[in-house]
C-alpha cells in the first residue's frame, strides 16, 4: 500500500492523476472485453432490382419487320446514283488519245494569234495574208518601157536623171516632175519622132522634151539619119508617179 500511496501522491504533485484514474478503468474493463464473441455476424443481401419493363419490350422486338403495302409508295432517299447491278463498268478513255488530239487541235490553230488571258481560237473563215505596201524612192516613176512590137512590156523603177533604155544607149532622160508632181518630164534625143498622148515641148514638130502623166503612153521611133527609115520602135507606159518615199 505504501508503494501505490506514493506512486499517487507523485502523480498529484505532478498533476497527472487524470492519466492515473485512466489507467485504472482500463484495467478494470480488460477481462470483460477479452471475453466478448469476436466473429462478426453477416450483413443481409438484398435482392437486385427488375429490370424495367421497357427494357424487356426492346429485346422481344424482332429487328427486321415484314413490309407494308404503304411502305413501297414512299420515296426512299439513298446516297449516290441509282445503278445496275448487270451493267459492265465503263470503259476508261487512254490518256494518249487525249493527248493526241490536242496535239492536233494545236496544229490546226493558225500561227500568230494570241487571244487576251486566253486560249488562241481559229478563224472562222480562210486567213487572208495582206502583204506590206512597197516603199519606192521620192519623185520615182513606175514605168514600162520596151519595143513596141513585144508581147510583153518589162515593168520596172526609173529614178531622176536614168537613161532610157540603158547608160550605152541613152534617147530618153528622166529629168523629174513638174505640174506639181502631176507630170514626169523627159529629154528626147534627135534620132527620135514621138507620137502618143504626152505634152512635147517646144513644138511637137520639134520635141526636145516631153512631159507624161499616170497612165498616159508615148511611142518612140528611132530614125535613120541617112535613109529615114525606122530603125526600131519603142514604148513608154506611166504606171505610178512616186512623189515622196
Amino acid at each position: 500500500m505504501n508503494a501505490v500511496t506514493s506512486i499517487w501522491r507523485q502523480l498529484v504533485r505532478r498533476r497527472l492523476w487524470p492519466v492515473a484514474v485512466l489507467l485504472v478503468a482500463a484495467m478494470a474493463a480488460g477481462p470483460g472485453l477479452l471475453a466478448r464473441d469476436a466473429t462478426p455476424v453477416a450483413a443481409p443481401v438484398e435482392p437486385a432490382p427488375a429490370v424495367t419493363a421497357k427494357a424487356d419490350d426492346t429485346i422481344t422486338e424482332p429487328v427486321v419487320a415484314k413490309a407494308d403495302a404503304s411502305d413501297r409508295g414512299r420515296r426512299r432517299r439513298v446516297l449516290g446514283s441509282r445503278k445496275d447491278p448487270f451493267e459492265p463498268p465503263p470503259v476508261k478513255k487512254l490518256k494518249v488519245k487525249k493527248e493526241a488530239k490536242t496535239a492536233d487541235a494545236k496544229a490546226d490553230e493558225p500561227t500568230g494569234t494570241s487571244g487576251g488571258g486566253g486560249a488562241p481560237t481559229a478563224p472562222s473563215g480562210p486567213v487572208v495574208v495582206v502583204p506590206k505596201p512597197k516603199v519606192y524612192p521620192a519623185d520615182s516613176l513606175v514605168i514600162r518601157f520596151g519595143d513596141a512590137t513585144a508581147a510583153v512590156i518589162p515593168r520596172s523603177v526609173l529614178r531622176k536623171l536614168k537613161p532610157l533604155p540603158d547608160d550605152e544607149m541613152s534617147l530618153l532622160v528622166y529629168m523629174g516632175l513638174t505640174d506639181h508632181g502631176k507630170k514626169a518630164q523627159f529629154l528626147v534625143d534627135d534620132s527620135l519622132e514621138v507620137t502618143g498622148d504626152g505634152n512635147c515641148k517646144p513644138h511637137p514638130s520639134n520635141c526636145e522634151t516631153v512631159e507624161l502623166a499616170a497612165g498616159e503612153t508615148e511611142f518612140f521611133d528611132l530614125i535613120d539619119p541617112e535613109t529615114g527609115d525606122i530603125l526600131s520602135s519603142f514604148q513608154l507606159d506611166i504606171v505610178k508617179i512616186n512623189r515622196k518615199s
